[in-house]
């Protein structure tokens, strides 16, 4: 069902959804229930330097990308009812409005990533939106949900660096039985994109598109928490007849006392086609490693990461927070056969009496990217690149309302510039982010 011309249904769906079980609900149902809601105004821009231009659907050349759009997500969540089995509900309510931006400045929200969706002849929509929700039962320490849903894994984490967020449908699972550990894992059939309306999308992969024949994908992992310094994670998963992708991770921040902290990390992910091979021949290691060292408010890190591979280290289509310490806001720097090196900077004004500010300037650069050998045709745009360089340069800004009737309003501003040479396909482009959002979290009783 679409709600892209009737904003007001999204919401009223959502609220009339929940209303039905908490007539009816057993003692518990109620008092864990509570309503998110977040209203996130975003100005996205990306100004193309040196002559490079994005293609919008109707094929004209875009030179600069601007949009300015407001959204409104509500999630309800309910408790559960009492006994051994318990049931639950979540319901979601997304809608969008575009505030301002054209035809020659808005983005697709796929090959330009954007804010705002398109309609059917290609002309952006003034707003949208979507609702939805899962089912949810707990038994033990076990809760599992069927629906519209949300997973967060290192190898499959649904995307929310848009306006609105991206969903999958299908099932997933979340175990916290074992002091420390949490197991995970589900089984996803298809895709809600940040700007779509409706919530069956394929499934496919950021980098090589989506695909009709790949009819799900699953997961499975576990985050070990050892102790307040060590943790580990280990995870796997699998695209229908593209990939089996596993991870690996360990974190260490060990305090050393007179304000210092010492922190490092190593993030490894393995990559190898499978069933039907759509996107071909896949056969990819990609890690990263970092060491850092805290001193007060004050941060430092060094990172290296290293993709080995004639494909580029690829990730579930349209998901994001992947665990590469160099994926950055513009690159992912995670090219065929790339190496890069960051070196980051932050501060939190804590330090200095002005708690809920921070900042953190980034610098990554990367070589020897060469995609010559990339055989998939989804993946021949690196085939023109063979000893490819790029860097990007960030400056975040973030602060949090910390009390009133205020209280966790947030601003952020993300500036970025990123150039690249040697015939290296990603675009040179000064972007700016800038987000004003403001939670608003009610209970029931």
């Amino acid at each position: 069902m679409r709600f892209q011309n009737h904003p007001v249904s999204t919401l009223a769906l959502a609220v009339a959804l929940a209303i039905p079980p908490l007539a009816v609900a057993e003692e518990g149902f109620i008092e864990d229930s509570h309503l998110k809601l977040v209203n996130r105004n975003y100005y996205f821009s990306q100004d193309f330097r040196n002559g490079d231009f994005a293609v919008t659907p109707d094929g004209k050349r875009q030179s600069r990308h601007a949009e300015w759009a407001h959204g409104v997500i509500a999630n309800f969540e309910s408790g559960f009812t009492q006994g051994t089995v318990g049931v639950g509900a979540d319901v979601h309510g997304l809608w969008a409005v575009k505030l301002d931006g054209g035809n020659g400045l808005v983005g697709d929200g796929r090959a330009i990533p954007g804010l705002v969706s398109r309609d059917n002849d290609g002309e952006p929509k003034s707003q949208y939106g979507k609702a939805g929700g899962a089912i949810k039962l707990r038994a033990f320490d076990t809760v599992l949900r069927y629906g519209d849903v949300r997973p967060s894994s290192p190898v499959l984490n649904a995307s929310d660096i848009r306006l609105l967020p991206q969903t999958l449908r299908g099932t997933i699972f979340k175990n916290t039985s074992i002091e420390g550990l949490t197991l995970q894992g589900g089984k996803l059939e298809s895709s809600s994109d940040r700007n779509a309306s409706n919530h069956r999308g394929d499934l496919g992969t950021v980098y090589g598109g989506t695909f009709k024949d790949a009819d799900d994908v699953t997961y499975l992992g576990g985050d070990y928490r050892l102790n307040d310094a060590l943790n580990f994670k280990l995870h796997t998963s699998q695209l229908d007849d593209i990939w089996n992708q596993s991870f690996f991770s360990v974190t260490l921040a060990q305090p050393l006392g007179n304000g210092l902290t010492f922190k490092t990390g190593l993030n490894y992910y393995r990559t190898r086609d499978s069933g039907s091979a759509l996107l071909g021949e896949i056969d990819n290691n990609s890690w990263s490693a970092r060491v850092g060292l805290g001193v007060g408010a004050h941060a430092f890190t060094l990172a290296y990461t290293r993709i080995d591979g004639d494909t580029p280290f690829d990730y579930v289509w349209n998901t994001y927070d992947i665990e590469l310490d160099s994926a950055s806001q513009v690159s992912d720097f995670n090219n065929p056969n790339e190496r890069s090196w960051q070196a980051r900077y932050d501060f939190d004004f804590v330090g200095v009496g002005i708690p809920g500010l921070s900042l953190t300037a980034r610098y990554v650069r990367g070589s020897d990217i060469d995609g010559t050998q990339a055989t998939a045709p989804q993946y021949s745009y690196f085939n023109g690149t063979s000893d490819g360089k790029h860097w990007e340069r960030n400056f975040w800004v973030n602060y949090v309302v910390q009390s009133g009737p205020a209280k966790d309003l947030s601003f952020n501003v993300m500036q970025a510039t990123h150039r690249s040479s040697g015939n290296h396909y990603e675009r040179d482009v000064d972007e700016l982010r800038v987000i004003v959002q403001y939670p608003l979290d009610l209970r029931f009783l």
